[in-house]
């Protein structure tokens, strides 16, 4: 078994003191009064300095603030470029305020003059070391709590689309209900009918086949109904996403039919003209679309025609012209897949518009103006899965008009052979 050499010395675990100085005579000194509580590296000029601090970890750093070369200034500028938390203390023989206000708006935590006494340069070490402790710990915290917020986001955000599944399910019981209602009432009609008679002939076993018959057609109807259902929940496939743009559409239609936020609205569609696949999953489609719908239906007391419509581009959009104002925000420009052809989705309301402080902060989670049935999560699923599919928001508003939101995502031609459900 082989063992390290004596001459080795241990990985210090004391925090790295960085003195520059181009005199000789206080490098060595303060490396003499510092050397038994820091690993002390002292360098005569500015470069070595930033050198040192770019490839070895500093905690602290006392700088002359008059050196040939880089000065103190120049320095201090640079060590905080490398490393925003490094404590620094100034020393100069040539004090003058203006120098130290410029150390301090650079971040400097002390600054003493030459000729120092022992004590006054212990207490600031002792005080920049302290400070630098308290910054560690805020930053251990600050990022302890950022992860600990996007867990809590992302799990409230699944739980949110979570609820959107079950919606879709409460949307099949509900399509389902009308046929099984025809159904039952038949079941009871024929019921009577043979109640009534001893057996049948002519008109009477006519009439019984017509109504066995419908009761067919209604049970395939329900058969529909339900296959089409379980193609919104279906797991992806591992290929590359895809859905018919028009399919979706109708399946939202068809979705918002019975959906308590119309309250005597009314919901319509443009089409497009000539159908495009989009690059996205059909659930995933839908969610986008059931999120911005209900929203734009909540958006008004009154009852209102909501629109959705699709458009079709062959040729990239002008994103060097999109720019946020008061009453338009884009989301996503820097990973916009800004390749044609392309399809847009608006869902355009006629409800009061949104404010321009509103308007800035709707996409963050949790952020809601309905105080009492919002879970401020729905446009930040939205954002989620527009960002996965490298897709663009657009939102144009204004007050007492309305409100359009746009979803842009990459698109194909149609492939006739392929699920038209994206699943």
């Amino acid at each position: 078994m082989s063992t390290a050499p004596a001459n080795v010395p241990a990985p210090s675990t004391l925090p790295t003191l960085l003195i520059v100085d181009d005199e000789e005579g206080p490098r060595h000194s303060l490396r003499m009064v510092f050397r038994q509580d820091f690993n002390v590296h002292a360098v005569e000029n500015g470069d070595k300095a930033l050198d040192y601090a770019k490839a070895h970890p500093v905690q602290l750093a006392i700088l002359d603030i008059r050196m040939a070369g880089k000065s103190g200034i120049d320095v201090l500028r640079g060590l905080k470029a490398i490393d925003p938390h490094i404590e620094v203390i100034m020393l100069t023989a040539y004090e003058t305020i203006e120098t130290a206000r410029q150390a301090l708006r650079l971040g400097a935590c002390d600054y003493l003059s030459k000729p120092f006494d022992l004590s006054t340069i212990r207490e600031a070490v002792t005080r920049a070391l302290h400070l630098r402790r308290i910054s560690e710990t805020v930053s251990s915290t600050s990022e302890r709590l950022k992860a600990l917020s996007e867990q809590l986001n992302d799990a409230s955000v699944k739980e949110e689309m979570a609820r959107t599944t079950t919606e879709i399910y409460a949307g099949a019981l509900h399509d389902i209900n009308n046929p099984l209602t025809v159904i039952t009432g038949y079941v009871e009609l024929l019921r009577h009918k043979l109640d009534s008679v001893g057996s049948l002939y002519g008109a009477d076993l006519q009439a019984v086949r017509e109504d066995v018959n419908l009761l067919a057609k209604q049970v395939n109807t329900c058969a529909a109904i339900t296959r089409r259902y379980l193609r919104f929940v279906n797991k992806r496939s591992a290929q590359a996403p895809e859905v018919s743009v028009n399919q979706v559409i109708d399946d939202v239609h068809t979705l918002m039919r019975g959906h308590p936020s119309l309250r005597g609205g009314k919901l319509s569609a443009k089409y497009l003209e000539r159908d495009a696949s989009a690059q996205i999953g059909g659930t995933e489609l839908i969610q986008i679309l059931l999120n911005l719908t209900v929203n734009a239906f909540q958006s008004a007391e009154r009852p209102q025609t909501v629109w959705i419509a699709a458009e079709r581009y062959d040729e990239p959009l002008k994103i060097e012209t999109f720019r946020d104002t008061p009453e338009e925000r884009f989301i996503n420009l820097e990973s916009f897949a800004n390749h044609a052809p392309l399809v847009a989705l608006s869902v355009i309301d006629q409800g009061p518009g949104i404010p321009q402080d509103v308007l800035s902060r709707i996409f963050e989670p949790y952020f809601t103006t309905k105080a009492q049935s919002g879970t401020g999560l729905g446009l930040a699923i939205v954002v989620r899965l527009v960002k996965h599919h490298c897709g663009l928001i657009q939102v144009k508003t204004k007050l007492g008009e309305g409100t359009r939101f746009t979803i842009y995502l990459p698109a194909k031609e149609p492939n006739n052979s392929a699920n038209p459900f994206g699943t």
